[in-house]
């Protein structure tokens, strides 16, 4: 009656009720396409072989031909490689099955990033949204802090804030061919145009964030003159003319009054 395999693979380990011991290799790891894998049969040179598994997880090796071990450890895959060759062409075959050289997987973060590129996966454990955001040096100045968008590789895409990155949702594992895409601010070049009776008269760059209040725009216009009256202050939005006290609407606290890209602000002369 055959002997059960004695399989000897990276780590300490116990397989079918016999003690194998390793060199330094992780049993635990779980094989990939594109990996390169290195078999040495003890007493059998011509059965020894290094190969590449393929896209399909399917490697060949000589005699018991092509085997799929993609997704299998290195000790579930060296065992399966020892009942093939226990089954019909060894009599309890001892042999090593070792990675040589890991496969290397990539995401992308594009857009506006400091460093946007590939980012290579660890070999043993994850890489989340928020370790990528900041590997590629986190978001740019003119990045839209609400529009970043996760594209899986496997299909759907997924919208987050700065803000949820931060918390929770940075907390997502990313896989293997997954994008993420940093927008541009849609307020970039955007301007406020602020006429009449303020220090420097003249446009004013809309903040990248998206939120300007009449308080900020004229304060960003250098402030009132001495001639201002704050009680009237014109808003022509497209056309339409707003009519607003400079004095009730900067005591609002909470309620702020909103300025809106190409809103053109006019602080009217007081007259004694």
């Amino acid at each position: 009656m055959k002997n059960f395999s004695k399989i000897f693979i990276a780590t300490a380990l116990w397989l079918v009720g016999f003690p194998c011991f390793s060199q330094t290799q992780d049993s635990s790891y779980v094989l990939r396409p594109n990996d390169e894998i290195s078999l040495d049969v003890y007493g059998e040179p011509d059965l020894s072989s290094e190969v590449k598994i393929l896209k399909t997880g399917q490697a060949s090796f000589p005699l018991i031909g092509s085997v799929k071990i993609g997704g299998l450890t290195v000790a579930k895959a060296a065992k399966q490689i020892a009942d093939l060759y226990n089954s019909d062409y060894l009599v309890d075959p001892k042999l090593t099955l070792s990675v040589k050289d890991y496969a290397t997987e990539y995401v992308s973060v594009i857009g506006a990033v400091m460093t946007p590129g590939q980012i290579s996966l660890p070999i043993s454990g994850n890489l989340d949204l928020a370790g990528a955001l900041a590997t590629a040096g986190g978001p740019s100045q003119t990045a839209d802090s609400n529009g970043i968008l996760l594209v899986r590789a496997s299909g759907g895409t997924s919208s987050f804030s700065l803000g949820s990155i931060q918390g929770g949702a940075g907390k997502i594992v990313l896989k293997p061919g997954d994008r993420v895409v940093v927008n541009q601010s849609k307020y970039i070049g955007r301007k406020v145009t602020v006429l009449g009776q303020v220090n420097k008269p003249g446009p004013v760059s809309f903040p990248l964030s998206g939120r300007l209040d009449i308080v900020n725009a004229i304060a960003l216009s250098g402030g009132m003159t001495e001639y201002a009256n704050p009680k009237k202050i014109s808003i022509n939005r497209k056309g339409q003319i707003l009519k607003i006290n400079f004095l009730e609407v900067a005591q609002r606290g909470d309620r702020p009054y909103l300025i809106y890209p190409d809103d053109v602000i006019t602080v009217s002369e007081r007259f004694f």
